[in-house]
């Protein structure tokens, strides 16, 4: 225990040397072992000694805290070298963790129960580079990959970091699936794609739908989606024998297509399109696919294979400057400021920054020769330092911007488990990003309220709003709050949003609704019942200023003197209210005769159509309904088809809504009580 304290205390001291922005550190791993079979230590128990195996094409994710993952890959230095583990990395105490897995080369795939977690599930052993994408709630997801014989599956796969369980989704077991297309654009749970490897192009949209492109052994230039909520894929572009077609560049169009091809970089803007570098049988042309649109466009680069690229002077940026022909550069990255970054592929060794606001390319670090790598001194930042030539990796980005870099093939035959950090040099061409407008708002309303906008906007230093028949109709505000509409109607918005190196207007005409006004409201008295204009879906009764529980419907009897208000709602949702003062609660009509324990007993009360009476005490002979001012507006001699001695009941279904007095008179007895005709 005491030399394992001891080695961690100097790894410690070692990496915490600042590092200089725009150099390479050499952080963990071999510098000299090829195919190193990695030390595994106790399952889920951190260790500073700990280090996975060389891995070629691994799969990789970063979790919400930060911490780097990765699952499986190819170890050249094992017969069938391929695993089936999971591993974390935590950059700031610098420790792997073995997480999940046997540490054994080719174990099996254990589906389990489809869409069932289980300690015991595992996609078995993988290699080439599967798909994979972070959703937004923290879950791994995984497509595709190789078995360690050289089959493929359709399997998707989610893996929870917080239970370290995996679960099979969807797609089915068996080797070399073919896939279901189903209908374009139409997503069902029949459809699937088709069992591949070797690719990344993998994004998650803003919505939380994962996209997925090409692959070895995908059919044409088929574009997937995958809607999480409801566990199917969707064909959404492209067909099974659909080929490359550049179109012009810069210019969208639904005919234009990558073709079909293996690819590795990939992206995703500030404002949602998924983007795409390289790969293929060597290319180097950019690409942009926009979900709103269905269209891909060809941004940059060449239209031909092996192009040899433009480079020009490192930290020079420049329409012109370009990164040559290659493929399997699966590390890539997103910087704070929203550039993309890519590092070697077959066979190179140079660090690349685009610019998509600028359609630049940058020369950031290396140059274009197969370098060599160089280590230095481990822990240690020094401008000499490269992690050479190599295909295969993965990258990470930390919570401070940094770069993290790992394994892949060095040289031909040799998976490696180095480990190595970048700190991107801001002040190296700095990416001249012009800003994009975008808001949203609350934008059906009633009138006389008012809404706030929520200014979602990139790269931008300053706003100019319009607001068309608003109360104010501007703003400079980043974030305008309580803009006030009046009137009925729709009304446009205009947002200006500004930089140093340009501005962007979106302009959105008929964005606001405002409903029209609700039926105006009044409130009449009769007797102690207060009634509301009828006609709104919904009311709310008052006395002075406090809310009745329970007074909901568009009258109320009143059990007390007072102010009294009622609030009605239409089917907007839009609220107009009334008022009365000074009301005096009480009857007009006598029922002081109704002495205690008579046992006279009228009900339902509110009553609909049927009024039931009761007298237990005395027969009924005759009864006899009066409004609220004392006019005799119903009255049942006995007998009758429906009352017997003593009890009545009385169709009051013709009578208005309001309160009524009720008097029963049994010989030279005269009873009354008061109900509510609803």
């Amino acid at each position: 225990m005491k030399k394992i304290l001891i080695a961690f205390f100097i790894f410690s001291s070692a990496f915490s040397i600042a590092q200089p922005p725009g150099e390479w550190t050499w952080m963990q791993g071999s510098d000299t072992i090829t195919n190193p079979a990695g030390v595994f230590g106790t399952l889920v128990v951190p260790d500073p000694l700990n280090t996975p195996p060389g891995f070629y094409e691994p799969d990789e994710w970063t979790d919400k805290n930060g911490n780097f993952w990765l699952f499986s890959g190819y170890n050249g230095g094992v017969a069938n070298g391929v695993y089936g583990d999971v591993w974390k990395f935590d950059p700031i105490l610098l420790q792997w963790t073995w997480m999940h897995g046997t540490g054994l080369s080719t174990p099996p795939v254990v589906l389990g129960t489809q869409g069932v977690s289980s300690p015991l599930n595992s996609p078995g052993a993988n290699q080439w580079c599967g798909a994979t994408w972070v959703d937004t709630s923290g879950n791994f997801w995984l497509f595709g990959g190789s078995d360690g014989s050289g089959g493929s599956y359709s399997l998707l796969w989610k893996y929870d970091p917080v239970i370290n369980e995996w679960t099979w989704m969807n797609g089915p077991p068996a080797n070399g699936a073919p896939g279901v297309l189903g209908s374009l654009g139409i997503p069902d749970p029949a459809n699937y794609p088709a069992a591949r490897w070797e690719t990344n192009a993998a994004w998650t949209d803003n919505n939380n739908n994962l996209w997925l492109y090409g692959g070895l052994n995908a059919p044409g230039d088929i574009l997937w989606k995958y809607d999480i909520s409801i566990n199917q894929w969707t064909w959404m572009k492209g067909l099974p024998g659909g080929v490359t077609n550049y179109g012009t560049l810069g210019v969208s169009s639904p005919s234009n297509s990558p073709g079909n091809r293996q690819v590795y970089a990939k992206w995703k803007d500030a404002t949602g399109d998924l983007w795409m570098f390289g790969g293929n049988g060597s290319n180097n042309d950019v690409w942009k696919y926009v979900i709103s649109t269905n269209e891909w466009t060809w941004m940059s680069g060449s239209n031909m294979i092996n192009d040899p690229g433009n480079y020009g002077p490192q930290c020079s940026s420049s329409t012109s400057y370009l990164p040559s022909a290659r493929y399997e550069n699966r590390a890539c990255w997103i910087d704070n400021s929203g550039s993309f970054w890519t590092y070697g592929g077959y066979m190179f060794s140079d660090l690349w920054k685009y610019c998509p606001a600028t359609n630049e390319w940058t020369l950031e670090n290396g140059n274009q020769s197969a370098a060599v790598g160089v280590y230095g001194t481990r822990g240690v930042s020094s401008p000499l330092n490269i992690p050479g030539a190599r295909m295969g990796s993965v990258g990470w980005k930390d919570n401070s911007g940094n770069f993290w870099m790992w394994g892949g093939w060095v040289g031909i035959t040799n998976a490696a488990n180095d480990l190595w950090r970048f700190v991107p040099d801001q002040s190296c061409a700095l990416c001249s990003s012009v800003p994009v407008a975008l808001f949203a708002a609350p934008n059906h309303i009633c009138p006389g309220t008012c809404t706030d906008f929520n200014n979602l906007s990139v790269n931008a230093t300053s706003y100019l709003w319009t607001f068309a028949g608003a109360n104010p109709n501007t703003s400079t505000d980043a974030n305008p709050t309580n803009i006030c509409y009046n009137t009925p109607g729709q009304y446009g918005v205009t947002l200006i949003a500004t930089n140093a190196f340009g501005s962007d207007t979106l302009q959105l005409n008929n964005f606001i609704t405002v409903y029209p006004y609700p039926a105006p409201q009044g409130i009449a008295q009769s007797g102690d019942t207060l009634i509301a204009n009828q006609g709104s879906v919904s009311y709310q009764w008052y006395h002075n200023g406090l809310l009745i529980n329970g007074a909901t419907d568009y009258f109320y009897v009143a059990q007390e003197g007072g102010d009294y208000n009622v609030v009605a709602t239409d089917a907007n949702g839009c609220e107009v209210e009334a008022a009365i003062f000074d009301v005096v609660a009480g009857t007009q009509f006598d029922v002081s005769s109704l002495s205690v324990g008579m046992r006279f007993e009228v009900y339902p009360n509110p009553v609909g159509d049927k009024l039931a009476i009761c007298s237990k005490q005395y027969a009924i002979n005759t009864v006899s309904i009066y409004n609220t001012i004392g006019e005799l507006v119903m009255a049942v001699s006995s007998p009758t088809a429906d009352c017997t001695l003593t009890t009545c009941t009385i169709d009051v279904s013709q009578l208005p809504a309001g309160m009524y007095y009720i008097e029963l008179r049994s010989g030279s007895q005269s009873l009354r009580a008061k109900f509510v005709k609803q």
